[in-house]
């Protein structure tokens, strides 16, 4: 019973306290190892790491990545001004060809506080609250083109010393041995240049004069410098253009000949033979073999005299030449050209809207499109997207034309070979001339295109009564033209024989409106007068309708077959060259 009585008795005031003690120190503990796992543990940068100007903590390292590159983007392109006492000197970045490796800058930054044990790593984090971490963004450049700046600096001023330099030819290795005295370290100033020119408030980089002892010529130190295996020639594509990295020459010379000859000269320059090995693909090489071939071209005539929309067709040209596609892409015809607005160049020309003429800025975009679109064809690409206009065009026969209204209709096409294709596009004299270079995969291979009119539809006649014309009298203000619609086809041919007759495109064209005023004033007599009021000069193409429409057969045509490339220049058109363009 006494047994019973023990184990039931109440615990004393002082276990309480001692196990209440306990409980909070375990919590305290866990709380701790809870927190500090969270904070050791973070996959996010640490808070107190900066790089730059930029506080990445809490950021991914993608995020990190990408704000650095914003911060610094408008930085690597500024002006720098050296300055060494009152002299100065000025340099570009862009022309010094400085960028920024975010990537492994963001990389190294991300490794603070991670290696260690657990604690060590805790409280290195927790360290960073009153020292944080920060990391220089250092670029690259061209050493060569910096060091020729601080030589041009250094000519300004009256220095005494000079290090010791050299430079490599094709065939030599010249040493110019330098002598004591003031001047400028370029080897600390480069360093120095790229560690802080980031962070320079005012663009301003102060070049200190110190004392210059010159070194000897090191033979081995020169030979790590300079040697090279060579380098080929090679490409990218960045934002659709051609970007080439010129090639390099292996550079080699035997570092103990050369220092015997630098031991037994006392000359200030020396000269010691090198060995030039060229690659396998220069520069010239690589350029020959990028584009060799012809693939496609088209030429379609505009009116010179009309000078803003020739202006337009020449700025659309402009800015699709040179665009260089990579095996696969796709060319937008809008995303090259652009919104066709005053402040991207274009001007006001006369455009078709529905069945109007209307002034709209960029008039004559389409006859660009239109060419590029028959090149292409030709080229023997994939078309991904074309649309044809809801009435005829002047500049390229019925079925072969390609509208484009930005925002909303554009014209697509792939780079469906192996190989990079180039576009080269110009408007001249009246000529807008488009090319495709690329490489011939099948060289016995030509393509040709070929259209059919496969049916038309006549045009609706209003007429409206004039009372003030004598009562018979019909005058035409605007000549109708009947619709059709065509197919096309893309005819491949091999060694001269056809081996392939592919449907390409349907184009369906309305009929325009005919539209004769008619006299209702009393009269004896009168004579039916059969005119035509000629409609304003203006639409995508430019030219002045003719004054009378030949009304299409309606019977089907016959597939009007013509030259594969170089194609020439279609022949006048007799359809009316009214269009209608939502935004040409």
């Amino acid at each position: 019973m006494q047994l019973i009585q023990n184990i039931f008795k109440k615990p004393s005031k002082t276990t309480i306290i001692i196990s209440s003690i306990v409980v909070l120190l375990v919590a305290i503990i866990i709380s701790f190892f809870c927190i500090a796992n969270s904070t050791v543990n973070n996959p996010l940068f640490y808070n107190g790491i900066i790089i730059g100007d930029v506080a990445v903590g809490g950021m991914s390292k993608e995020e990190a990545i990408q704000a650095v590159t914003d911060r610094y983007a408008q930085a690597l392109t500024a002006d720098i001004t050296l300055k060494c006492n009152n002299n100065t000197q000025h340099i570009s970045l862009l022309e010094l060809n400085a960028s920024l490796d975010a990537n492994a800058l963001v990389e190294t930054a991300y490794a603070t506080c991670r290696e260690g044990n657990f604690f060590k790593r805790f409280f290195a984090i927790s360290n960073l609250k009153k020292n944080p971490a920060v990391f220089a963004p250092v670029i690259s450049c061209n050493d060569d083109a910096l060091k020729a700046a601080f030589k041009e600096l250094s000519s300004q001023i009256d220095l005494t010393g000079k290090e010791m330099e050299y430079t490599v030819t094709e065939t030599e290795l010249i040493i110019t041995r330098g002598t004591p005295g003031t001047g400028i370290n370029t080897v600390t100033a480069i360093e120095n240049f790229k560690n802080t020119v980031l962070g320079l408030s005012d663009g301003i980089f102060t070049v200190n004069i110190e004392n210059i002892v010159p070194k000897e010529p090191v033979a081995a130190e020169i030979y790590n410098e300079v040697h090279s295996e060579p380098t080929d020639a090679s490409y990218t594509i960045t934002d659709r253009k051609l970007v080439i990295t010129d090639h390099k020459n292996g550079i080699d010379f035997d570092p103990v000949a050369a220092q015997n000859l630098i031991n037994q000269s006392s000359d200030a320059v020396i000269t010691i033979p090198i060995i030039s090995t060229p690659p396998a693909m220069t520069t010239q090489q690589l350029q020959n073999s990028l584009f060799p071939d012809l693939l496609g071209t088209y030429s379609s005539r505009y009116n010179a005299g009309d000078v803003a929309r020739s202006h337009n067709v020449s700025l659309a040209s402009q800015k699709i030449n040179e665009i260089v596609l990579a095996p696969g892409d796709v060319f937008s015809y809008n995303d090259i050209v652009g919104p066709r607005t005053t402040a991207h160049g274009f001007r006001v020309a006369n455009v078709y809207v529905g069945n109007r003429i209307e002034p709209g800025v960029g008039g004559g975009i389409c006859q660009v499109s239109s060419t590029l679109f028959n090149a292409a064809v030709l080229a023997d690409l994939d078309i991904v997207y074309r649309t044809n206009h809801s009435l005829p065009v002047s500049y390229v026969p019925l079925g072969r034309d390609a509208t484009v209204s930005y925002g909303s209709i554009d014209f697509k096409f792939s780079n469906s070979t192996s190989h990079p294709i180039k576009i080269v596009a110009s408007a001249t004299g009246g000529t807008n001339l488009v090319s495709i270079y690329g490489t011939k995969e099948h060289p016995g291979r030509t393509i040709s295109i070929s259209t059919e009119c496969i049916g038309t539809r006549a045009p609706s006649v209003t007429q409206i009564e004039d009372p003030t014309l004598p009562a018979g009298t019909i005058r035409v203000q605007q000549a109708g033209s009947s619709g059709s619609t065509y197919n096309a086809y893309k005819v491949t041919s091999e060694n001269g024989r056809v081996i392939e007759s592919e449907f390409l495109t349907r184009s369906t064209y309305l009929p325009s409106e005919r539209i004769e005023i008619i006299g209702t004033a009393p009269a004896e007599e009168s004579t039916p007068v059969d005119g035509e009021t000629p409609i304003a000069d203006g639409d995508d193409s430019g030219e002045t309708p003719p004054a009378e429409e030949p009304q299409p057969s309606l019977e089907p045509e016959p597939p009007a077959n013509e030259s594969s490339e170089p194609t020439p220049a279609p022949a006048e058109s007799t359809v009316s060259d009214m269009i209608s363009n939502p935004a040409a």
